[in-house]
């Protein structure tokens, strides 16, 4: 009975793994895409802002970049945190 509750233990961690490793493939697919907008915005700003145009876009260049980076970097996070946790 102790072996067919650790293999529903094991099976339940590895379920929870493989939904959170979805889940953030999901959200990155989303934060390209969100990033991608971003510096669109912030190239209309550059284009067409007129005087103020350069100081508006660089606050959408900034801000798409490094929620790009950070979102990325998520994956490798994620590794980590699952190569030190030990059940």
């Amino acid at each position: 009975m102790n072996v067919f509750m650790n293999y529903i233990a094991l099976s339940a961690i590895s379920n929870l793994q493989a939904t959170g490793a979805s889940i953030l493939t999901a959200m990155q697919l989303l934060g390209i895409i969100s990033a991608a907008i971003a510096f669109g915005i912030g190239a209309y700003h550059l284009i067409w802002g007129g005087v103020r145009g350069r100081q508006s876009s660089l606050v959408w260049f900034i801000g798409g970049s490094v929620g790009l980076v950070v979102l990325m970097g998520a994956t490798a996070i994620a590794e980590y945190i699952d190569s030190q946790v030990v059940f």
